[in-house]
């Protein structure tokens, strides 16, 4: 055996360049609809995410407190009213009742002012009483 054999060294062929081109054209397009897509996506979500977390937040407050307030309509509750200038204990405690119970009262009210109303003369006086002077 000798280390010297003289058998010639196959060289191998270059590859097609048709086929380079095409596999090197295809590549790049499947990047670039890839990178495309990822970009679509991207946008897509931070839409969404700036939808949720800015658009939406003080929508989601407002009918939060609107929900409270309206609760607080309808039912009953006792608070403090401070004066101005007052202390703590210059407070007046005050009720706060639903408001369709409010109304019924503001109606029955404005019901007995009137009946009262009309039975007394333009001078305040009752109309039995001012009879009686006549007499």
């Amino acid at each position: 055996m000798s280390s010297n054999d003289n058998t010639p060294i196959e060289q191998l062929d270059d590859p097609e360049s048709g086929w380079t081109w095409f596999l090197s054209l295809v590549s790049m397009v499947i990047f670039i609809v890839t990178v495309v897509a990822i970009v679509a996506m991207y946008r897509w979500f931070e839409d969404g995410e700036v939808q949720d977390k800015v658009i939406d937040v003080p929508a989601r407050q407002l009918t939060e407190l609107r929900n409270e307030q309206e609760a607080l309509l309808d039912e009953y509750a006792t608070y403090d009213v401070v004066p101005m200038g007052g202390t703590e204990a210059d407070a007046e405690t005050r009720i706060r009742i639903p408001v369709e119970q409010a109304m019924e009262v503001l109606v029955a009210e404005s019901r007995d002012d009137s009946a009262d109303a009309g039975s007394s003369d333009s001078t305040g006086r009752l109309a039995g009483a001012s009879e009686a002077e006549g007499r």
